[in-house]
């Protein structure tokens, strides 16, 4: 706009109506000597083009070039007086075009002042404070907001520093803050203004500019006030809910253990009398103590479990186990309960099912459990069946689909997906005919989840329902035969001296595969219990009531597993098993140390590996779990270091050959150990399997099963331990060939 009406000015002075025009009256100019006075109105015209007359340095600019022009007419007025020029039509053009410049001039100025003020009223309208500042960091352009948000004035801000207006701290921030800016980069930094009621919270952000050849830094405040308070509120609401959070888990933790202590005593003593010489009566009613107290500790298992996955802290385990005898045990669990009702409950396990797996037997047990107990509640007349069949099978996992089918009453169609949500049954109703509490399959469904899988089900009312769901499980490398339990013998049990012994059974000698035990554990009642068990399961089990008797008992004598209680008095079998890895350090031999707790809330597991436990058992333990968990000790026992017979076997008799790969494997085995423990070093667990697998398959030619079991427990010392075994073993043998 500014463009035009300075065209038209000079337009008017020229006599010029178009471009045309104006160019013949500016070569007339150069004609008659005005050159400089020429030039000086192209410049202007093309200034006006370009010109921002809004920014100070550009008036000052155009104010130079005006100056210039003057200069230049002057000289060009006495230049025409001294050659004669000076004719009254020269002077009246002369005064005229003076004129124009003046008036251009004036121009000029009035449409910088009046762009000025229009944009100090533009800025102080925004709603957020906003700056203008030099390199030097004075302020130069600012609105009213960022007057109010300083709390300074004009005048105490205008061409001043960020010293002059704020506390020494905020300055140096703000200089720092700045001269990253400066930097080219784009930078935010959240600041509290304290001088206001309440303070307020604000984003201060930087860019820098450029106009007329110079840099500017523009900046402006962004009030978060409202976002922080809410935010402050979210996160005042989230130290609450984790406060009642951890109340209510200490609160379940503690309930877990003052109830899994004392069942831990009545499902194990039951276990062993139902073993004894009973008449029919009395089975069948201290088996209905057993499956009372097993459905009791069931549902507090799923209490607490449903507790862990709300709180997204549920952990799944990877142990071995034999998964057939845990299926078994499963439905020997809900076998009574189907018999009370007149149902036959099958149990379909077919010769293809891998035995010894890895993953979380007591969490597929639980689900089992749930779903056969479900089956048996909502069928009046009928069989439940339990079928496992193998899906899938390669060297290093299964997967496995198991099935609850029953014949009972059916689910609608429309009610489905309902019996997976938390609290909800098909029939809520106080009249219904079946109870419950409506978690088991919402835990059994997350819990399947867990462990990679999907719980499915199909249903025809009057027809009965099917549930399945298939989890993949890890091969453990381990014979079939490694897992059954030794004979039954005992040498009693030595004590320490702090703890009354028990009644001893009669002694025995020790038996292939028996387990020298430390037993800690201060409650009678499951000193009782676990000593029966060891026995009843061959091993020589040493009892220590406190975790100091227990240390000094691990450190003194030689174990080949330790059963830790964690909760003791003086000290707790946490402290107990660091102070035992500490001991460790000196060279001495591993000993696997098995955590035993009534505690079973989320991270209890991780709190015993962190304290250097190798395995976790939680309460109560019964014959079978205490099985599985002994057994990969149980085949390290008893392994044999070579079994140079059936390595012929496999060879067709051919010692030669047989004698060559032992000279080989003594070349490229220390190899293949040392790529075992670079890997596990490196933290790379698929290296180190594929090193594991690659040394495993060299060792089974051997026969060396002692190798081979400790390889599957992953105690790296006792397979170091076994490597050397069989590296003596074998050069005793190439030697007496």
């Amino acid at each position: 706009m500014q463009y035009f009406r300075l065209l038209k000015l000079i337009r008017r002075a020229l006599g010029a109506v178009n471009e045309e025009e104006m160019a013949h009256r500016l070569a007339s100019l150069r004609a008659i000597g005005e050159t400089a006075l020429a030039n000086g109105l192209v410049a202007l015209l093309q200034e006006g083009e370009r010109a921002d007359p809004g920014l100070e340095p550009r008036l000052r600019e155009v104010e130079a070039e005006l100056a210039l022009v003057r200069a230049e007419n002057l000289l060009l007025h006495q230049e025409a007086a001294r050659h004669g020029l000076g004719t009254r039509s020269g002077r009246e053009e002369a005064r005229r075009l003076a004129s124009l410049l003046q008036d251009l001039q004036l121009n000029r100025e009035d449409d910088a002042l009046h762009n000025q003020q229009l944009t100090e009223q533009i800025l102080d309208q925004l709603p957020i404070p906003i700056f203008l500042k030099d390199r030097a960091g004075h302020y130069l352009r600012f609105n009213k907001r960022f007057e109010e948000y300083t709390q300074r004035t004009r005048e105490e801000i205008l061409g001043r520093t960020i010293e002059h207006i704020a506390s020494p701290r905020w300055a140096e921030a703000t200089r720092r803050e700045d001269a990253l800016a400066w930097q080219g980069q784009a930078v935010q930094s959240e600041r509290r203004l304290m001088g206001f009621d309440p303070p307020r919270d604000v984003i201060v952000s930087r860019s820098v500019i450029s106009s007329g050849g110079s840099e500017y830094m523009l900046g402006y405040f962004t009030d978060i006030s409202e976002q922080r308070a809410a935010r402050d509120a979210m996160q005042r609401a989230v130290e609450s809910a984790e406060t009642a959070n951890r109340a209510k888990s200490e609160f379940l933790a503690n309930m877990s253990h003052e109830i899994r202590t004392p069942m831990n005593g009545i499902i194990g003593m039951t276990e062993l009398v139902l073993e004894s010489d009973l008449t029919p009566q009395q089975r069948a009613d201290i088996g209905l103590v057993k499956a009372s107290a097993e459905a009791l500790m069931n549902i507090v298992d799923g209490i607490l479990d449903f507790s862990k996955v709300e709180a997204g802290k549920l952990d799944i385990e990877d142990v071995p186990f034999d998964l057939r005898q845990m299926v078994e045990d499963a439905v020997r669990v809900m076998a009574l309960r189907a018999n009370q009702k007149g149902l036959e409950l099958r149990c379909v396990l077919p010769p293809s099912l891998p035995r010894n797996v890895r993953g979380d037997p007591g969490r597929l047990r639980q689900v089992l459990i749930n779903l056969i107990g479900n089956a048996i509640k909502f069928t009046p007349a009928g069989y439940v069946e339990v079928a496992l069949a193998l899906e899938r099978d390669d060297d290093q996992q299964c997967e496995i689909c198991f099935t609850v089918l029953d014949t009972g009453i059916g689910i609608p169609e429309d009610k489905l997906q309902l019996i997976f949500e938390p609290f909800a049954q098909v029939d809520g109703s106080t009249t219904r005919q079946f109870g419950g509490t409506g978690l088991g399959l919402t835990i059994c469904s997350r819990l399947v989840i867990l462990m990679q899988g999907e719980l499915r089900v199909s249903s025809e009312p009057g027809q009965g329902s099917r549930f399945s769901f298939t989890v993949p499980l890890r091969h453990t490398g381990l014979a079939a035969v490694a897992l059954r339990p030794a004979a039954t013998a005992a040498d009693g049990a030595m004590l320490a001296q702090d703890v009354e012994q028990p009644e001893a059974g009669e002694a025995h000698a020790a038996s292939p595969g028996s387990l020298r035990v430390l037993l800690a554990e201060d409650n009678p009642v499951n000193q009782r219990l676990a000593l029966r068990l060891l026995e009843k399961l061959g091993h020589r089990p040493t009892l220590a009531g406190t975790g100091v008797a227990a240390l000094e008992l691990a450190t003194r004598h030689e174990f080949d597993v330790v059963l830790m209680d964690v909760q003791m008095p003086v000290l707790d079998g946490l402290a107990a098993t660091r102070h035992i890895r500490e001991w460790e350090h000196g060279g001495k031999r591993h000993v696997p140390i098995i955590a035993m707790t009534a505690r079973a809330m989320a991270g209890d597991r991780e709190r015993c590996l962190e304290a250097g436990m190798d395995d976790y058992l939680s309460k109560p333990i019964d014959l079978a779990r205490l099985r599985h968990a002994l057994a990969p000790y149980v085949a390290q026992a008893a392994a044999p270091v070579l079994d140079w017979h059936a390595a012929l076997l496999r060879l067709d008799g051919d010692e030669d050959l047989l004698h060559e790969l032992a000279a080989l494997f003594l070349q490229d085995g220390p190899q293949l150990w040392r790529e075992v423990l670079a890997a596990r070093e490196a933290g790379d667990d698929d290296r180190a399997s594929r090193a594991l697998h690659s040394l495993k398959g060299v060792l089974v030619n051997f026969g060396a099963q002692r190798a081979i079991a400790a390889s599957g427990v992953g105690d790296l010392d006792a397979l170091e331990a076994a490597l050397q075994d069989v590296y003596s073993e074998l050069k005793a043998v190439i030697e007496r060939a």
